[in-house]
């Protein structure tokens, strides 16, 4: 260290003590807060990124991560509030129901009127399932499927969305999605079938109780909310559903 280095160095180290003091982030100490919300789930973060925040007076960031992250994450106060379909109980967090995600069996249209009549054991043990290689959410949705219809179908380990296309449009798989994912998908030779409701997920909003905030964070959950539910009733209208 410079001479001059040595000199303010004790300045610095005040400054930095009672910045610790601060019990709010520094970045909300602007004229336009960003807040940060951990999102669990990729595939939330596009369709919320989609939707704009009803107040120009501040900005939403989302960041995505493994829901136990992110919920430590908000408990060392990194992030404002975390959306996750994880049910933690803990006193320092205040927990919200947000959304109910349907899942739905994206399939070609022949192969829906013919082998696939219904989303129903006998009929999926026969076919087999696509899932995304580098996708662990997926995986686990998809073998999460299997094991509530009790069947052990052969899986088709797919590295991008052409050959999603590809295997469906060959009549040959189906493939397990969120319904607000559809989409990216839909189009005249896909159907979607609904599965049963116990294969929803439930989304919830999180916060810590300790945080306190320049910016009303009410006002920026009631947003969360209604981006949300816009979310939730997309992904729940689509021509070409077919219910369980």
């Amino acid at each position: 260290m410079s001479e001059e280095g040595e000199k303010i160095l004790p300045f610095v180290k005040r400054i930095i003590e009672e910045a610790k003091k601060i019990q709010f982030p520094l970045y909300q100490m602007i004229d336009r807060p960003s807040f940060k919300v951990g999102i669990s789930d990729s595939v939330l973060i596009f369709e919320a990124g989609e939707c704009a925040c009803s107040n120009d007076s501040y900005t939403i960031n989302y960041v995505n991560a493994a829901p136990l992250e992110l919920l430590n994450q908000l408990k060392q106060k990194e992030v404002d509030l975390v959306i996750t379909s994880s049910v933690v109980d803990d006193p320092q967090f205040e927990r919200t129901s947000l959304i109910r995600s349907k899942r739905l069996l994206a399939a070609n249209e022949s192969l829906a009127e013919n082998e696939l009549r219904q989303a129903a054991a006998e009929d999926l043990e026969k076919i087999p399932f696509i899932v995304l290689t580098d996708h662990l959410g997926h995986q686990q949705l998809t073998r999460r499927t299997a094991d509530y219809f009790n069947i052990d179908p052969e899986y088709l380990y797919c590295h991008d969305s052409l050959g999603i296309h590809k295997w469906l449009n060959e009549k040959k798989a189906v493939f397990v999605i969120h319904a607000i994912e559809k989409e990216l998908l839909s189009s005249e030779s896909i159907v979607f079938l609904a599965l049963p409701s116990a294969l929803s997920l439930d989304y919830y909003l999180y916060k810590n109780r300790n945080s306190q905030h320049v910016f009303d964070i009410e006002e920026v959950e009631d947003d969360l909310k209604r981006i949300f539910k816009e979310i939730e009733i997309k992904g729940n209208g689509i021509r070409k559903e077919r219910n369980d």
